[in-house]
C-alpha cells in the first residue's frame, strides 16, 4: 500500500492527514513523495493529496495505479476513481456533501463503489469524531480506524509518534486522547 490518494473537501484536514501518513511511512524508513491538488478549499472545494512511498517515484500517483483511495467525502472520492483500479482498496468515510449544481445522491455513489470496487470499506469517521467530542478531528479518526483495521500497517504507538512529530503540543495532546479512545471503544 505505497501509493495513496486522499480525497476530501476543504475543512476536513486532508493536508494534515497527508502529512501524518507521510510521517508514518518516513518513520518506517521509506522515501516518501507527496503532492496536493487544492481547489477553493476555503469554501468546501476539492482537496486531493497524493502520497507515494518507495524508491524512484514521483509525487503524483499515475492513473489506475493507486493502491488505496481514502475518501474523506464520498463525492470527492468518486471524482478520483481514475487513480484506482479494480484491485485497489477503497476506504470511504460515510459522509456525503452534495456538490453544488448536482443532483447526485449518497446512495448513487455508494452503489457505484459497491458495483465497481470489491475491496470497499466504509468507515463512519464523521459520527465517531462527533461522539468523541472532536468533530474537527475526522481526519485523524479516519486514519486511526484505518490502522486499527490493519488497512494501513501502522500501530497505535506508531500513530502517536507521527502525530507528536507533526502536530503542535496542544493539538498532539487532544489527538492522543482521540486515538486512545478509538482503540478502546471501536
Amino acid at each position: 500500500m505505497n501509493d495513496i490518494i486522499i480525497a476530501g473537501i476543504g475543512g476536513q484536514g486532508n493536508i494534515l492527514l497527508s502529512r501524518v501518513v507521510c510521517q508514518l511511512f518516513m518513520n518506517k524508513g521509506f522515501d516518501v513523495k507527496s503532492a496536493e491538488n487544492i481547489g477553493m478549499s476555503q469554501r468546501g472545494g476539492s482537496v486531493v493529496s497524493y502520497i507515494r512511498a518507495g524508491d524512484d517515484v514521483g509525487p503524483i500517483v499515475p492513473d489506475g495505479k493507486a493502491d488505496i483511495l481514502i475518501g474523506l467525502e464520498m463525492s470527492e472520492a468518486a471524482r478520483n476513481v481514475n487513480k484506482v483500479n479494480k484491485d485497489s482498496l477503497i476506504v470511504l468515510n460515510d459522509r456525503f456533501v452534495r456538490p453544488k449544481n448536482s443532483d447526485l445522491k449518497k446512495q448513487q455513489i455508494l452503489r457505484f463503489f459497491e458495483e465497481n470496487f470489491p475491496k470497499l470499506n466504509i468507515i463512519n469517521a464523521h459520527d465517531i469524531a462527533f461522539k468523541l467530542n472532536m468533530p474537527k478531528a475526522e481526519n485523524i479518526t479516519m486514519l486511526t480506524l484505518i490502522c486499527k483495521e490493519e488497512i494501513l500497517p501502522f500501530s497505535k504507538e506508531e500513530i502517536l509518534i507521527a502525530l507528536k512529530q507533526v502536530l503542535s503540543p496542544k493539538m498532539y495532546e487532544m489527538n492522543k486522547i482521540l486515538v486512545e479512545k478509538i482503540y478502546e471503544r471501536y
